[in-house]
């Protein structure tokens, strides 16, 4: 009866056993064929053949050209990175409340795509060169996180860069989302508004950066 390795758990025969070379050979490689990384065309291919994967397991997807392991309980980019988008041109608004386009930039929405980490988390950070039309007022720059076309995280205040008055001034935050699906495809999207509908908020040299939190 063949024995198992201390720390790999792979089987070797004993002196005792039947000197069977092929039957040996087999058992070595199947143990050791879902430890190797593996290698896929996609993950439809992927989840075909590997009907019960193991934590731990590691593979290779030709589309999208990235390494994928298994937590236990779902498949995920190893060490996603960040996705970042930028828009240098300048743009206004006079609305109160959130709006995605400025008036008269080109580019807009400035949002980017990303795939949620198997943590469920990610860093948004965003940021521009913001200054109002009258003194006293506020822009401010915050942003929609979609699941599709729903809002699971919308703009707000408490989530934004601020610039108070007709100074121009490079402005940025940052905040963490939680809660999202691993593995879901999510989409950040720069929002703007004014303090007051009396004064033009202007926008130029944003940028949305998104970090999965692992």
């Amino acid at each position: 009866m063949a024995l198992l390795t201390p720390l790999g758990s792979l089987p070797y025969p004993q002196p005792a056993d039947a000197a069977n070379i092929p039957v040996h050979m087999q058992s070595l490689a199947e143990a050791v064929d879902g430890r190797t990384v593996l290698r896929f065309a996609d993950a439809a291919t992927r989840d075909t053949k590997v009907t019960a994967p193991v934590a731990g397991m590691l593979c290779w997807l030709s589309t999208p050209k990235q390494y994928w392991f298994y937590t236990g309980s779902v498949w995920t980019q190893l060490a996603p990175g960040p996705v970042h988008k930028a828009n240098s041109t300048a743009g206004t608004t006079t609305a109160a409340s959130y709006v995605e386009s400025l008036t008269g930039s080109t580019g807009d929405p400035t949002a980017v795509t990303f795939t949620a980490p198997a943590s469920g988390a990610v860093l948004v950070a965003l940021g521009a060169r913001l200054s109002s039309s009258a003194t006293g007022t506020s822009c401010f720059m915050s942003a929609n996180v979609r699941q599709g076309t729903t809002v699971v995280l919308a703009a707000a205040d408490a989530r934004s860069a601020i610039s108070t008055g007709t100074d121009q001034c490079s402005v940025s935050t940052q905040f963490q989302v939680t809660g999202l699906t691993p593995n879901g495809v999510y989409t950040a999207t720069a929002a703007y508004k004014s303090s007051a509908t009396t004064a033009t908020a202007t926008g130029a040299y944003r940028f949305v950066t998104v970090t999965p939190v692992n």
